[in-house]
């Protein structure tokens, strides 16, 4: 839809160059966070709320989570771990930036989050899935395809715990793009 930016009045106007204003298409950009499992702490849940609705705030984002494979027998950790990350790759859309979290990731600070984050923001990519292991860690096949794999620390965090810090940071690098005082 175009429009003209200077009206007619039916004084001969119409001899005039008019520049013209072309709506934006509407691609917004969703976060996403996939998680293995459901988060069973109702503290950490209540977290993960709070954090997702400040986020929401500013831009579109869920959760989605997969079944976590019944943890049998550790000697059946590779496949289980297979499965989920299949059942992982199959929520995520053609076209997301797949980021994983790993202890082996690159650490950012939260200012270099958030200008990591701005940028991604403003690439043109439908979606930025952020995808947190469950019990067992991450899957292989999520580390293969993923884009760029973040690093919480280099401490290892319980998975329900990651997840909190993961929404936490998000909020925390939005703030410091808005220029909220959030971040001191």
């Amino acid at each position: 839809m175009e429009r003209s930016l200077i009206p007619d009045f039916g004084c001969g106007s119409n001899d005039l160059q008019r520049p013209v204003i072309r709506q934006a298409k509407s691609n917004v950009l969703k976060l996403k966070f996939y998680w293995i499992g459901q988060t069973k702490d109702k503290r950490l849940l209540s977290l993960e709320q709070e954090f997702l609705a400040r986020i929401q705030k500013f831009v579109p984002c869920e959760i989605r989570t997969v079944p976590e494979e019944r943890k049998k027998d550790p000697r059946s950790r590779s496949a289980q771990m297979a499965k989920e990350g299949q059942k992982l790759l199959s929520l995520i859309p053609p076209g997301a930036i797949l980021i994983a979290l790993d202890e082996a990731g690159e650490g950012l600070s939260s200012p270099k989050l958030a200008k990591w984050l701005e940028q991604s923001m403003a690439g043109g990519s439908p979606e930025l899935a952020f995808v947190v292991g469950g019990y067992w860690g991450l899957p292989e096949k999520i580390r293969q395809n993923a884009s760029k794999t973040l690093s919480l620390s280099r401490m290892t965090f319980p998975h329900e715990i990651a997840r909190t810090l993961l929404l936490e940071q998000i909020y925390r690098g939005i703030s410091i793009n808005k220029n909220l005082p959030y971040h001191k």
